[in-house]
C-alpha cells in the first residue's frame, strides 16, 4: 500500500473526527463523547477491540503470536476557555484542544481504518492505544496497571506530538535518548496558629515560614543539583489568609519539579521533603507534603529512535524526516510509563500554524494546521508496515 496516498484520500475524514472532537473537549479520565465516537469507530470497521479501564482502549489489527507494535494517542483536553474563534471551538465551557489531543486521536483513527483494509498484508499486531489523562498523567499509567502491555506485550511502542510552534507541516522530528523530563506536583501544607495581625507575637505565622521555606527550597536547587544536570524546583502558587489583620492557621504552597535523572529525581524529593520539616520547625510550624501528579522521564530508546527516521525517511517520502534530535524538553508526558518497560520513540509532528495566529500549545489561541493531519496518518501507517513487515529480524 501506498500511506500517505491513501491517508489523503481520507483526509476530509480525519479533519471531521477531528472537529468533532475538538467541539466537545474532556478533561481527565471523564470522556464518555470522545471514547463514544472511538468505539463506534473500532466496532463500525469490525477491530477487536478492548475497554482496559473506562474510556480508553486498545485496539487490534494484524496477525497475533509474531512481533507487535504499539502507538499511543491520548485523548483528553485541558481546563481552560478557548479563544481561538474557529467555527469549531469548544462547546464545553471552561475546556479546550490546546495541547492537540484532539489531532492525535484523528490521526490514529485515520490508521486504523487504513491498517484494517490492509490487515492481512501485516506479518504481525498493531496495537492501537487510546488513552485518557494525559494532562493529569494518570492514564497511561492506570492502563499499564490494568496489564495493557501484557498478553501481548508490544515489542516496540511509539508516540507523535503534534507541535504548532517548532516545526512546519510536514515535518517529523524523532527524539533519541531520555527526552524529557520526569514530573512530580507537589503540595505543602503548613500549619501555624492563627491570630490578631497586631500581635504577632501570640501567633505562629505559616506565610513567614512558607516564604523561608520557598527561599530554602530555591537555594537546594541552586546550589545543591549539579549545574550540568538540567532541572526545576517553580513554586506556581500559594494560598492563604482571607483579609489583612488576621494571621492565619494554614498555608498551602504548591509546586513543580521536572528532572531527568532518577535516582537524583528520588534524591531530591526526600532532600526537599527533609528541608520542609526541618524549616516549618523552625518557625514553629508543623508542615505536611504531598505528591500528586507524577511520572518518570520520557526516554526514546537510541537504536530504535535511529532505525525508525531511517526507515521512515526511505519508505515514507512524502515526509520530510528531520536529524535525529537529542534535544531534551522540560514538560513531561505519561507516554513515559510505556517507555519505562518497552523500548520506545517519541516524534513530533510539525503543524504550522496560520499566519497570526501563531502561538505555544497550551495556549487559549493556538490552532493547528488541518493540512498536518494526513501526515500524521500516514506515519502511524508506515511504520506500522514497516516494522512489522519490513525491519531487520535481528532487530526485534
Amino acid at each position: 500500500m501506498h500511506a500517505f496516498q491513501e491517508a489523503k484520500a481520507i483526509e476530509q475524514e480525519i479533519i471531521g473526527w477531528r472537529r468533532t472532537i475538538h467541539q466537545h473537549p474532556e478533561v481527565g479520565q471523564a470522556l464518555p463523547h470522545t471514547a463514544a465516537l472511538v468505539r463506534s469507530k473500532l466496532e463500525e470497521w469490525g477491530i477487536e477491540y478492548r475497554e482496559v479501564i473506562p474510556n480508553a482502549f486498545l485496539a487490534y489489527i494484524g496477525k497475533k503470536g509474531g512481533r507487535s507494535i504499539l502507538m499511543r494517542a491520548d485523548m483528553d483536553a485541558l481546563p481552560m476557555e478557548e479563544q481561538t474563534g474557529l467555527p469549531f471551538s469548544s462547546q464545553c465551557p471552561g475546556a479546550m484542544h490546546s495541547c492537540g489531543h484532539d489531532t492525535h486521536t484523528a490521526m490514529l483513527l485515520g490508521a486504523a481504518k487504513l491498517l484494517k483494509q490492509h490487515e492481512s498484508e501485516l506479518n504481525g499486531l498493531a496495537i492501537l492505544m487510546f488513552q485518557p489523562d494525559e494532562e493529569g498523567l494518570t492514564g497511561a499509567r492506570d492502563m499499564i496497571a490494568a496489564g495493557a502491555l501484557e498478553d501481548p506485550t508490544p515489542d516496540r511502542a511509539i508516540a507523535i506530538h503534534i507541535a504548532a510552534d517548532r516545526l512546519k507541516t510536514g515535518q517529523l522530528c524523532i527524539k533519541s535518548g531520555t527526552c524529557m523530563a520526569s514530573s512530580d506536583g507537589f503540595r505543602i501544607r503548613l500549619h501555624g496558629k492563627g491570630g490578631h495581625g497586631a500581635s504577632p507575637q501570640n501567633s505562629i505565622s505559616p506565610i513567614f515560614a512558607a516564604v523561608k521555606l520557598i527561599e530554602a527550597f530555591t537555594d537546594i536547587a541552586r546550589y545543591e543539583i549539579d549545574p550540568q544536570q538540567p532541572s526545576v524546583v517553580n513554586i506556581c502558587a500559594i494560598h492563604s489568609g482571607t483579609t489583612y489583620n488576621i494571621i492565619p492557621n494554614d498555608c498551602e504552597i504548591m509546586g513543580t519539579i521536572r528532572m531527568f535523572d532518577e535516582p537524583r529525581r528520588e534524591a531530591l524529593l526526600q532532600r526537599l521533603q527533609d528541608a520542609m520539616h526541618q524549616v516549618a520547625a523552625l518557625y514553629r510550624c508543623t508542615a505536611e507534603w504531598y505528591i500528586g501528579q507524577s511520572a518518570p522521564s520520557t526516554k526514546s530508546d537510541e537504536a530504535f529512535s535511529r532505525q525508525l527516521r531511517d526507515t521512515l525517511a526511505r519508505d515514507l517520502p512524502e515526509l520530510d524526516v528531520l536529524p535525529l534530535s537529542t534535544e531534551k524538553g522540560m514538560g513531561s508526558e505519561d507516554f513515559s510509563f510505556v517507555t519505562q518497560k518497552v523500548p520506545s520513540a517519541m516524534l513530533s509532528l510539525g503543524s504550522t500554524s496560520p499566519e497570526g495566529q501563531s502561538y505555544p500549545m497550551h495556549h487559549p489561541k493556538v490552532v493547528f494546521d488541518e493540512g498536518s493531519f494526513v501526515y500524521g496518518t500516514a506515519a502511524y501507517v508506515q511504520i506500522a508496515l514497516s516494522y512489522l513487515n519490513n525491519w531487520d529480524i535481528s532487530d526485534k
